[in-house]
């Protein structure tokens, strides 16, 4: 593991590097998270965690990300997503790729990523810090771009005030979120994922 502690302009790009996440939804510090990523590398592939939603994966570490309603967006939505922020930040087509990354299955990473290609992360949690140790046992190069003692945005308060109807999320996310989540009728579909008990859900 490495942290990164110089500013982009005094760091060697890579010729390729990666960044993951669930990305349910996109919120602006997953972008900030991307785009410092991108700052470091020609080429970003962004790989996308639990991305078959219909049969989600075991996450013992963390529990809540295994929960269909912490995961709403089909893998292509998040792609589309994903795609169209950093379109409108513009970044090129042809500077970045998505991919599935199922972190949650670590035997199966080598099959998606090789490990010459580095990993950018962030530290906000202790998912993260089990994140870094399992990769670099795998072999990766992991590059720490921050840590921050908590995150500013949470994606669990974000789905609950989308399925309360409320409108305070809006400005915790790209507009291409935003869009999305009005395209794809994600608060019904949040309501449907959590039931009759979706209204109790106090923040």
């Amino acid at each position: 593991m490495e942290f990164s502690g110089l500013s982009p302009k005094n760091v060697l790009m890579e010729k390729w590097g990666s960044a993951h996440g669930r990305f349910q939804p996109l919120h602006n510090e997953h972008l900030e998270y991307l785009l410092e990523a991108k700052k470091r590398c020609h080429y970003l592939w962004i790989g996308i965690t639990q991305f078959n939603i219909k049969n989600l994966s075991e996450s013992p570490e963390d529990r809540h990300r295994e929960l269909p309603f912490n995961n709403p967006f089909s893998y292509f939505e998040r792609v589309e997503m994903i795609t169209n922020a950093l379109v409108n930040e513009n970044i090129p087509l042809s500077d970045f790729g998505l991919f599935p990354f199922p972190i949650e299955t670590p035997r199966l990473l080598h099959d998606f990523l090789p490990t010459s290609i580095p990993i950018f992360t962030t530290i906000c949690e202790e998912w993260n810090r089990h994140k870094i140790s399992m990769l670099t046992s795998m072999g990766y190069k992991v590059v720490v771009l921050w840590e921050r003692l908590e995150k500013s945005i949470e994606g669990k308060n974000i789905r609950l005030s989308i399925a309360h109807g409320n409108n305070d999320w809006e400005n915790t996310v790209p507009t291409t979120t935003k869009y999305l989540v009005e395209k794809y009728n994600i608060q019904a579909r949040l309501q449907n994922l959590n039931g009759p008990n979706v209204m109790d859900n106090k923040f």
